[in-house]
């Protein structure tokens, strides 16, 4: 559940659906967030804060909807959630009737559908250690030669950068926990996006193209 935001905005749904939408908002999400509410302490302040961070985990679902593509009837879900929790920060502490009236039973079914359909969408293969290997040893080819090339002392620093910037990638991604496969390819991708809008338009740096082509290939990057 941890990498599937809709499967924790769906729990928060139902215990928000299930607990009484009567009297004050503040109560209402304690009660859901399993905060023992005191209205001047700190744990007002964590309601808040809670309430905040399921607003984040709306957006957090709502850009993941549009990343693995979902079709755009499963964007229904979200509204009546963020209502709840714009009438809820309207004023906390005053009592408010049928608070979570927009939570319906469809919006938890698109809600639990979501959530199962981003796990299928969502897969994460881990990468070869050969395809980072051979990533790797082209990134330092490309540092030597670039390194080495008679070009522009800035546009060297740029390239130079890129492909340190992908060992770095590497050796994150091989002392974490190997399970951002997704996010590592993208890093690869923009970084060989960058590298591709640089071989189109320094066509006076021929050699420095050569050594550039492969790597971005091995990254993703277009060649026109």
């Amino acid at each position: 559940m941890q990498n599937n935001p809709p499967a924790r905005v769906y729990s928060l749904a139902r215990r928000l659906r299930s607990t009484s939408p009567n009297g004050p908002p503040a109560q209402l999400w304690a009660r859901v967030l399993d905060i023992r509410l005191n209205q001047t302490g700190p744990s007002f302040i964590q309601v808040v804060q809670g309430i905040l961070s399921f607003s984040d985990l709306l957006n957090e679902t709502e850009t993941g909807l549009h990343e693995l593509g979902f079709d755009e009837f499963y964007w229904d879900a979200l509204p009546p959630l963020r209502l709840v929790v714009q009438r809820s920060l309207v004023n906390l502490r005053a009592n408010q009737s049928n608070l979570t009236r927009s939570i319906t039973d469809e919006t938890l079914t698109l809600l639990r559908v979501i959530a199962t359909e981003w796990e299928k969408k969502n897969l994460d293969p881990k990468i070869d250690d050969g395809v980072l290997k051979e990533i790797q040893t082209e990134a330092r080819d490309l540092f030597e030669a670039v390194q080495d090339a008679g070009i522009d002392r800035e546009l060297k620093r740029f390239i130079l950068s890129l492909t340190l910037e992908i060992e770095q990638a590497i050796q994150q991604y091989r002392i974490g926990e190997r399970k951002h496969t997704k996010s590592l390819w993208t890093r690869f991708y923009k970084i060989g996006a960058k590298l591709f809008e640089l071989v189109k338009f320094a066509s006076d740096i021929r050699k420095t193209i050569d050594a550039v082509r492969p790597f971005i290939r091995l990254l993703g990057g277009r060649q026109d």
